[in-house]
C-alpha cells in the first residue's frame, strides 16, 4: 500500500512538474515577437513610440499655443474653468484629451521637452513636467463685447473651398498673407460647407487681405468679406424671411398662381396692391418689396396669373395702381419653381424655429411641474 501511494505522489510530482514548465514556456514566448522564436530573442518594440523631429515639435507648441490663445479662451469655457481651478497651471493629461493635440503625441513629456526646448512667449511648463500654463506676462483676456468687436475688426468671411480641404491646408493658405491666429470651418450637419472665418492677428493684415483685386485657391476665386458684413447680410436675410413668412399654414403648390409686378411707386401700400387685383382673381399672398417697387403677387386659383393679363389684354388697358402705370407678368417656367422653392425654404426655417421655441416651453414647464411636486 505504501509503495502504490508512493508511486502515486511520484507520478503526479513529475505531471505536475511538465505543466508548470510548459505555461512558463508559452508566457516566456508571449513576450517576444514571432520572428524571434529558433534564434537569440529580443523583446519586440513597443507600439506607437516614436522618437519626435522638429516638425512635430513645432506643431505641438503651435497648438498649445492656440489653446492658451486671448481668443481660444475668450469661447473655451471648459479650458478656462480648468485654468481657473488650478491657479493658472493646466494638467497635460487634461490637454491630452483633445483630439488634435492627441494626434500628434500621446506622451506627457514630448509635451513637456517640446515647450521647454522652444522660443514661445506664451507658455511655460512646471519645474516637475507634468502642468503648462500661460506666462505671467500674459493675463487671462477679458469675456466681453468689446474683446469680441476687436476680434471681428480681424476676422473674414471666405466662401468656396473644397469641401475635402483640411485645417492645416487652411491655416497655410491664410499663412500666405499675414500672420493666421485662428480658422473657423463653418460646418451644416458635421460636415463642411466651403465657407471659413480666418481670424488675422492685425486689423491691417485683414484688410489688405479684402483689399486684393482677387484671391484665388487653385484656379477657384473665393468670395471675400469682412465679418461683420456677413452677419449683416445674414440679419437682413432673416428679415427677409420673416416678412416673405406671412402666408398660409399649408404651403401647397398652385400652378400658374404667381404674378409679378414692376414700377410701383414706393409710397403704394401692400393693401392697395391686392384691392387692385381683386377685382381679376382673389388674391392669396402680396409678396412686396418697396424699397425695389416690385411685388409678387400669389393668386388662389392654378392659372390665375395668365388668366388676370388676358382680361387686362381684353381690356385694351395697362394695369394702373394709384394712379401709376405698371409692369405685369406672370412667373413661369425656372423662375416659377425658384419662387416656390424659396417659399418651402422659408417654411422649413420658420418650423423650425417654432418646434424650437415649442421644446423650450414645454422643458420649463416640467421643471416648474417637478418644483411644485417637490415643494
Amino acid at each position: 500500500t505504501h509503495k502504490l501511494v508512493n508511486a502515486c505522489a511520484s507520478l503526479f510530482s513529475i505531471r505536475f512538474t511538465v505543466r508548470l514548465a510548459s505555461l512558463s514556456n508559452k508566457v516566456h514566448r508571449s513576450n517576444y515577437s514571432p520572428e524571434c522564436r529558433g534564434m537569440a530573442c529580443q523583446p519586440a518594440p513597443i507600439q506607437g513610440c516614436a522618437v519626435l523631429n522638429d516638425e512635430i515639435r513645432e506643431k505641438i507648441v503651435k497648438q498649445l499655443e492656440y489653446y492658451f490663445s486671448d481668443l481660444n479662451l475668450t469661447r473655451d469655457k471648459f479650458l478656462r474653468e480648468k485654468i481657473k481651478s488650478g491657479f493658472g497651471w493646466v494638467d497635460i493629461d487634461v490637454l491630452l484629451t483633445f483630439k488634435k493635440l492627441r494626434s500628434l503625441t500621446e506622451n506627457k513629456e514630448d509635451i513637456a521637452d517640446a515647450i521647454l526646448n522652444s522660443a514661445s512667449p506664451l507658455l511655460e511648463v512646471h519645474k516637475d513636467g507634468t502642468l503648462v500654463r500661460r506666462c505671467r506676462e500674459h493675463p487671462l483676456p477679458a469675456n466681453s463685447e468689446e474683446v469680441w468687436k476687436k476680434t471681428d475688426e480681424r476676422t473674414v468671411f471666405v466662401k468656396g473651398f473644397p469641401l475635402t480641404i483640411s485645417i492645416d491646408e487652411l491655416l497655410e493658405f491664410f499663412g500666405q498673407f499675414g500672420q493666421c491666429i485662428d480658422v473657423y470651418m463653418r460646418r451644416r450637419k458635421k460636415k463642411f460647407i466651403g465657407s471659413v472665418f480666418a481670424t488675422f492677428a492685425t486689423k491691417d493684415e485683414a484688410d489688405a487681405f479684402l483689399a486684393r483685386d482677387s484671391v484665388k485657391l487653385e484656379e477657384q476665386k473665393l468670395m471675400r468679406a469682412p465679418k461683420q458684413t456677413h452677419h449683416a447680410l445674414r440679419l437682413l436675410e432673416d428679415a427677409k424671411f420673416e416678412a416673405l413668412a406671412v402666408c398660409s399654414k399649408e404651403l401647397k403648390f398652385v400652378p400658374g398662381c404667381l404674378m409679378r409686378v414692376t414700377g410701383i411707386d414706393k409710397a403704394t401700400k401692400w393693401k392697395t396692391l391686392k384691392e387692385a387685383l381683386t377685382p381679376y382673381a382673389e388674391v392669396a399672398f402680396v409678396d412686396y418689396c418697396r424699397s425695389e417697387g416690385e411685388a409678387v403677387l400669389r393668386f388662389v386659383e392654378k392659372g390665375s396669373a395668365r388668366a388676370v393679363l388676358a382680361k387686362l389684354e381684353e381690356q385694351g388697358e395697362r394695369l394702373s395702381i394709384d394712379g401709376q402705370s405698371v409692369t405685369a407678368n406672370a412667373l413661369e417656367g425656372g423662375e416659377e419653381v425658384e419662387y416656390w422653392k424659396k417659399l418651402a425654404a422659408i417654411k422649413q426655417k420658420l418650423r423650425g424655429r417654432r418646434g424650437r421655441s415649442r421644446s423650450k416651453s414645454v422643458q420649463s414647464g416640467k421643471k416648474r411641474k417637478i418644483e411644485k411636486t417637490s415643494a
